[in-house]
């Protein structure tokens, strides 16, 4: 299927991307008061998690409003830069239960809730990141991405049977050049769909393996927001329910710097061979794509949810707080280097200097 065909199939107006099988949304023309709009529209202009009711959620409501009359203009839109990079997926690398119920994970720090989902959400600082006292190895790299996704936790939760995830987010390295002391941090924001057989699959679907937004840039301290949602055919009438029932057949990101006002990316993508579409876990993670994790400052989500087919939140009916959610921690090659606590609608990870 080509990108004009996926096109087609979505009442959404897209542009193509300079990569294979995604497209970008785009704001609706100049003059468009979206702050009124029923449902329908909204989702053809790329809003397509609910509205949040201003009475409930009032900071939520206050976020939406301002995306939807400052940052999700059509003079405000700058088309994301892609890099397409072979680097180490995002995916869960191997864990544990403990005897005492608590979970540990050789890559994820945050907290996973099992259900029924069809969209996540969360905001967060960009942490700073620096050099820790444990070695990096031979990459002389310690890596680390904040993010939100679906799917994944592939059976070291309970009721979890996934291994494809769809995740969205920010990366903050740290990295020592060679025959140099001082380490040099790099920030970016990135996409992810990954399936068990990327590697096969990774020249018709490239972005099984992480894809970098060059730009717009993020720095650290910048407020990010992520949404992440599985999306319906044209013809399966997108707007009734809300989020709609299955079968689903696109993903969709929505990635944006709050601080600067600026839209880093919104996106369909078509699912790779191997996507479940299953929803049956959502995750807040702070992820470790190295031997160890580099020093980082906390991370808080906040705003943080998952909906499903009645596009309930967490905290009603369609399941649990996610302090009630299951909660893993960072596993290094020198021991635990994380800590997790998370309430109502927050996650928040501390790092630990082993």
């Amino acid at each position: 299927m080509t990108d004009a065909n996926a096109q087609e199939k979505l009442p959404y107006n897209l542009i193509p991307t300079n990569l294979k099988g995604v497209s970008s949304f785009v704001p609706p023309p100049k003059g468009t008061d979206l702050t009124k709009a029923d449902r329908g529209t909204l989702l053809k202009h790329g809003l397509w998690m609910r509205r949040p009711d201003p009475d409930r959620e009032p900071k939520l409501f206050a976020m939406w409003h301002r995306y939807v009359t400052e940052i999700w203009t059509e003079e405000n839109f700058v088309p994301p830069v892609f890099e397409v990079t072979k680097d180490t997926p995002h995916n869960l690398k191997g864990g544990r239960r403990h005897t005492n119920g608590s979970y540990t994970s050789f890559s994820w720090s945050g907290v996973v809730v099992v259900g029924q989902w069809v969209g996540a959400m969360g905001m967060w600082q960009v942490p700073e990141v620096s050099r820790p006292n444990t070695p990096a190895g031979p990459s002389r790299v310690w890596q680390s991405s904040s993010w939100v996704g679906l799917d994944g936790a592939g059976g070291l939760i309970p009721g979890t049977t996934t291994t494809d995830v769809l995740q969205t987010g920010t990366a903050q390295n740290v990295w020592t050049p060679p025959r140099q002391r001082e380490s040099r941090p790099a920030y970016y924001a990135w996409y992810e769909w990954f399936v068990t057989d990327y590697q096969t699959v990774s020249d018709q679907f490239p972005y099984v393996y992480p894809v970098n937004i060059t730009s717009p840039a993020v720095h650290p301290g910048d407020e990010i927001s992520a949404i992440v949602q599985y999306v319906k055919h044209q013809d399966d009438d997108p707007a009734n329910p809300i989020p709609p029932a299955g079968p689903y057949h696109f993903g969709g990101l929505m990635l944006t710097n709050v601080t600067s006002g600026k839209p880093i990316c919104n996106l369909a993508l078509k699912p790779p061979t191997g996507a479940s579409f299953a929803g049956d876990s959502a995750e807040w993670i702070m992820e470790c794509g190295s031997d160890t994790m580099p020093s980082f400052s906390s991370v808080t989500f906040h705003s943080a949810g998952a909906c499903n087919v009645n596009d309930a939140p967490p905290e009603a009916n369609a399941g649990v707080a996610l302090g009630n959610a299951a909660q893993v921690n960072f596993e290094g090659t020198d021991g635990i280097e994380t800590s997790v606590t998370a309430g109502l609608a927050t996650v928040t990870i501390n790092y630990i200097d082993t």
